[in-house]
């Protein structure tokens, strides 16, 4: 299960590579956000959140806003640390026009206006804003799409 160490209900912000990430790209990005977690705070205050790296393509970060809610500049916070991570990286985690489709090829990304090639195929939508959303209804059929 996808960080069970917060509640289905807790917030979550998904972001995307352009790219799979390698071995070593994983254990050292596991690590940084592992130390980003620790640190996370609003208005001074630790937040109770996770992270994970989900599969080899996603970044997930979520926070239990029925503890302390994560304020702008918490937000702001982790935006300049993912965008920290892609700068070491080379990765963009920002291009809201890339999906990743799931068939019986595998993985792959693909522009959002090719999506309509795949029509019997699962992706990863990034409309999801709960983790309890993520774990039910990330990977959906693309004929299934609300967009």
């Amino acid at each position: 299960m996808i960080l069970n160490d917060v509640p289905a209900t807790a917030k979550v912000w998904l972001y995307q590579s352009d790219r799979a990430f390698t071995s070593a790209e994983k254990i050292t990005i596991t690590q940084k956000l592992t130390d980003f977690i620790n640190e996370w705070a609003a208005h001074g205050t630790k937040l109770k959140a996770s992270a994970e790296l989900v599969g080899d393509f996603h970044v997930v970060l979520a926070v239990d806003e029925s503890v302390y809610g994560a304020s702008g500049c918490s937000i702001d916070a982790s935006v300049r640390f993912i965008k920290s991570l892609g700068e070491q990286f080379g990765i963009d985690f920002f291009n809201r026009m890339n999906f990743l489709v799931e068939s019986t090829n595998g993985l792959k990304l693909v522009h959002f206006s090719e999506l309509k090639n795949y029509p019997d195929a699962y992706f990863y939508q990034p409309l999801v804003h709960s983790l309890g959303d993520l774990r039910t209804n990330w990977r959906i059929k693309v004929l299934d799409r609300k967009f």
